[in-house]
């Protein structure tokens, strides 16, 4: 199913999403960013420099405007990502975060630079346009673009088990993408926060869902 995200709409949640992320980083001690997160295999300051370099890249799509169609959208891109860069074998991302993470001499050398390049970030989702945006290989609508690094924000802002939740736009769109690339609605009672935790592999699958629960997690 094709998920597509008006600019506006996009840009409210992308800017919320990385706000709300900030907050919750800001929120935790150095001490407490050493700490396990979500992401299997990595610290919650292994998320931050994560999510440092995600960004990093997420200005590179911003300012690369093209003439041409949306090849993806912002559902299918998940789908694309997973075919070019799946593997059986997990270990050498999770042992590569840690070298990069090892980099910074404490945690607030890395949280320093989340903030410097944050700031930078909110800048360009505020100016970006309504031209088609070149990322990876893949042509996305820029509302698609800005609702893809929404989603990416939410799960990893789940990563980090803060005080602080993520924005209910973010989270409301990773529901929608999760759904889209499932191929139906996920059961009504779970919560946003749920549906995102498990269609990212962040919670176990429940049981009794029939042929939805062969199509969980939907993103990795």
């Amino acid at each position: 199913m094709a998920l597509t995200v008006e600019l506006d709409a996009g840009r409210v949640a992308c800017a919320e999403s990385i706000e709300a992320f900030l907050r919750a980083v800001d929120g935790l001690s150095e001490y407490e960013l050493l700490d396990g997160s979500r992401c299997h295999g990595w610290s919650r300051l292994d998320v931050v420099v994560h999510v440092l370099a995600g960004w990093q890249e997420m200005l590179g799509g911003l300012v690369s405007p093209v003439d041409a169609e949306p090849s993806v959208d912002a559902a299918s891109y998940w789908q694309a990502f997973a075919a070019q860069f799946a593997t059986d074998d997990p270990v050498p991302e999770v042992m590569s975060q840690r070298r990069r993470t090892a980099a910074f001499a404490r945690p607030s050398d890395a949280t320093a630079q989340l903030r410097d390049v944050g700031a930078v970030t909110l800048r360009g989702v505020a100016a970006v346009q309504d031209n088609p945006l070149l990322w990876q290989g893949h042509v996305f609508t820029p509302g698609d673009y800005l609702a893809v690094w929404a989603v990416e924000h939410a799960v990893h802002h789940l990563d980090l088990i803060s005080q602080e939740p993520p924005p209910p736009g973010a989270l409301g769109l990773a529901r929608a993408t999760i759904e889209a690339i499932a191929g139906e609605p996920l059961p009504a009672a779970w919560t946003d926060e749920e549906a995102t935790l498990i269609g990212a592999g962040r919670a176990p699958v429940p049981h009794g869902l029939g042929g939805l629960r062969l199509r969980l997690p939907a993103l990795g």
